[in-house]
């Protein structure tokens, strides 16, 4: 009886969210730039979306109708979960945070891979809190960690963090099953790749390539340290990017200046392309086949640019509102490449983004100090709750920064864990108070 109540409120409060957020306000298009790759099992891209949004087709649901479900679910269950494992008040504080992000909530209403990425993390760090030892729950936990590493690639560091943390709070787990469950899951997603696909691609190949034509741009980036073959087209990218570091050295704000990096550093990865010849296409081409040794000569030469672009780039997943602002009132070099490169957001009540972007950097800086504090304690061999969710969180933000840019989007899959990490250790902060308030 008591798990049919259990059952009956899940369900209720889940139909209820999924009604708050179809008629919230929604920041995206139906359609992004990046949504036909997965209508077309995009080579690019793993093949688990859109091989979900073709079964959806085939059942004749509404794929939005479907993503706004799932994901109201997994904020039900995260909630539901902490409100046992940890209070009602924390609960009820992280559905709110959630809910209220409109830019998180928009991405059920498009077609992005975020969209059940948000929703299986959610559902992962549930099953973390709960922390059950039946078997279910286990096998649950497994495949909702096999289904985050199939969905999208980035998902296998969220993978390797909750294993890590398992480990780290010394769980009775068994490791080899669960790497089965998820293998299992890999191989299913390779035979539904491959069916579509005859070779795997990726964009590292853009990052690697990007982040070296933008660093050119430098006047430390020193053309005479890279290979002969490759000096052409490296010419010509520092006298494409020269005036574009020109301009973002002489932007005072900071938040500013990163998200428009950013930006710059996405015109490198898929615009620059455009403006060769053909002779340098063939060099561009011999650099993608070689891309390895081209990180390895811009970590060699340029070690201190490339370190402080990703350190950029970890404050510029939380940074978001800024550039929109400055691009009214100053014209920066490849301005029409950069708008294409911005992205959109259908918003134009620059009150409320003001608003969650100060909120968000307020975010930043707490969730800074209680990583430090947190950090401190585990020195000195004490564990607190906060310090699993802030670690895996971490985890992902620094290798996101490095092996990316930065944009809010990134922000997005562990921002409930960040919320309620900042919430659990304010709690622990306030039951340390008590206890020593009681004793004297």
């Amino acid at each position: 009886m008591i798990i049919n109540r259990r059952f009956l409120q899940i369900s209720f409060f889940t139909l209820l969210n999924c009604l708050i957020i179809y008629y919230s306000q929604s920041l995206f298009d139906f359609k992004l730039p990046d949504s036909n790759s997965y209508l077309s099992f995009s080579p690019k891209y793993k093949s688990l979306y859109p091989f979900s949004i073709k079964i959806i087709d085939a059942l004749n649901f509404n794929l939005i109708y479907v993503q706004i479900f799932v994901l109201s679910f997994s904020i039900i269950f995260l909630c539901e979960a902490v409100s046992k494992k940890k209070n009602l008040l924390i609960s009820l504080i992280l559905y709110f945070s959630i809910i209220i992000n409109f830019f998180y909530t928009s991405f059920s209403k498009t077609i992005l891979t975020e969209s059940f990425f948000l929703s299986l993390i959610n559902v992962g760090v549930g099953l973390f809190i709960l922390n059950s030892n039946k078997k279910l729950n286990y096998y649950f936990y497994c495949i909702v960690l096999g289904l985050i590493f199939s969905i999208k690639s980035i998902g296998f560091i969220i993978v390797f963090s909750f294993l890590f943390l398992n480990y780290l709070r010394k769980d009775k787990f068994n490791y080899l099953g669960c790497l089965l469950i998820i293998l299992l899951f890999v191989v299913l997603e390779n035979i539904l790749f491959y069916q579509k696909n005859n070779t795997r691609q990726n964009v590292l190949t853009e990052v690697i390539l990007g982040k070296t034509f933008f660093l050119s741009g430098k006047p430390s980036f020193k053309i005479e340290d890279y290979p002969d073959t490759y000096k052409v087209i490296l010419e010509k990218s520092k006298n494409y990017f020269s005036d574009v570091q020109s301009s973002l050295s002489r932007i005072e704000n900071f938040p500013t200046k990163v998200e428009l990096q950013s930006d710059y550093e996405v015109v490198a990865q898929f615009q620059f392309y455009n403006e060769l010849n053909t002779e340098e296409k063939k060099i561009y081409l011999e650099m993608s086949k070689n891309k390895y040794l081209v990180f390895s000569y811009l970590l060699q030469n340029n070690f201190k640019d490339y370190f402080n672009l990703s350190i950029n780039h970890y404050f510029g997943q939380w940074v978001a509102g800024f550039k929109q602002e400055y691009l009214e009132k100053n014209y920066l070099p490849k301005f029409e490449q950069l708008v294409l490169s911005s992205g959109g957001i259908n918003f134009k009540n620059y009150s409320i983004i003001k608003i969650g972007r100060n909120l968000l950097i307020i975010l930043f800086i707490f969730f800074q100090i209680i990583s430090i504090a947190s950090f401190i304690k585990f020195i000195f061999n004490k564990k607190t709750d906060s310090l699993y969710l802030m670690i895996c969180s971490q985890i992902y933000l620094v290798v996101v920064s490095f092996v990316n840019i930065s944009t809010i989007r990134y922000l997005m899959p562990i921002y409930p864990m960040i919320i309620l990490s900042c919430l659990i250790f304010i709690n622990e902060m306030v039951k340390k108070k008590n206890v020593l308030s009681a004793r004297y």
